[in-house]
């Protein structure tokens, strides 16, 4: 199922745009006609833009003497968006919030997390040249809410915390926004911060043995990187009532190892059923050589209670 779902959310992002073509003599076929529909090119408004999307998922099974077997399950998770952006002149400051989390709870079993993030992004730019390039300064901050642990250990002891790791980035560059829906950023002097707050996951076996985690030695409570970042953000609707919200991120350090890159991509595909009803499929992907240097994946599903506000 996994699998599945994100080999669709690929082929949406990927496979479906690239099929509208143009015709001799000028004219658009109807599936370029379509694809100009979902390719928005809103301009900025001047003043401020407030959006938001808040979101409830539930996944649930129950059986009741079912022969084929089966374990009694419930998942809940919670997710926010908020967007506060302002344009005066040449004048562009952006702002994000993005935070979620969730637990799932089987029979006979303790509840485990789904999801846990915090992402916050704040960006300032000044329009330079053509209208659509800003000379840009970026500051984010991620982390997680509350402990995460390895469910393969019997232990159960937890590998990270509350700012363990906690990420804040400061970039200077440029970033081209055409429109409401596309943004590219291209920060070649970057400095991003690792912060590991609680020293417990230095010991995750919880024997004594010490280990490095997230980049840091035992004892350090900070490492710094200074590099280049590029990213990005496309969001469209693909055809009545489908939205998808992509974001990509690349970071090389300078310093030390800088064919070591740091990968994010978060995919987040919106079905929606009525006003308040929706089905939600996230994808996300991420690759650092200072966790656990292998890529890891998360992929959820979930139908539930959307609320939105402001212009979208």
């Amino acid at each position: 199922m996994k699998k599945l779902s994100l080999f669709a959310l690929v082929w949406i992002c990927l496979y479906a745009p690239s099929t509208a073509q143009v015709v001799s003599g000028g004219k658009v076929n109807t599936s370029s006609q379509k694809l100009a529909e979902r390719l928005d090119t809103t301009k900025k408004v001047e003043g401020w833009t407030v959006r938001g999307t808040n979101t409830l998922l539930l996944n649930q099974a129950a059986f009741s003497n079912w022969v084929a077997g089966g374990i009694n399950s419930i998942a809940l998770t919670a997710r926010t968006d908020y967007e506060f952006n302002l344009k005066k002149g040449k004048n562009l400051w952006e702002n994000r919030i993005l935070a979620g989390y969730g637990l799932r709870s089987e029979e006979k079993s303790s509840a485990t997390k789904v999801e846990d993030i915090f992402d916050l992004t704040s960006k300032y730019g000044y329009q330079i040249g053509q209208k659509s390039w800003f000379a840009a300064v970026s500051f984010n901050m991620k982390t997680q809410f509350s402990k995460g642990y390895d469910y393969g250990t019997p232990a159960l002891s937890y590998i990270s915390n509350f700012m363990s790791p906690g990420y804040i980035t400061l970039g200077i560059g440029f970033d081209y926004i055409p429109n409401d829906n596309f943004q590219l950023s291209l920060h070649p002097l970057t400095s991003r911060f690792t912060i590991v707050a609680d020293e417990n996951v230095f010991d995750p076996d919880r024997n004594g043995i010490l280990t490095d985690a997230f980049g840091a030695k035992p004892g350090e409570s900070l490492v710094y990187q200074m590099g280049a970042y590029v990213g990005g953000r496309y969001k469209t609707k693909l055809m009545e009532n489908v939205m998808i919200d992509n974001r990509f991120g690349v970071f090389s350090d300078y310093l030390k190892n800088p064919q070591n890159l740091v990968l994010a991509y978060s995919g987040i595909l919106d079905l929606k059923v009525n006003q308040l009803i929706s089905t939600q499929i996230t994808a996300d992907l991420f690759y650092d050589d200072n966790q656990i240097g292998k890529l890891q994946f998360k992929e959820t599903l979930g139908v539930g209670i959307t609320y939105k506000f402001g212009r979208y």
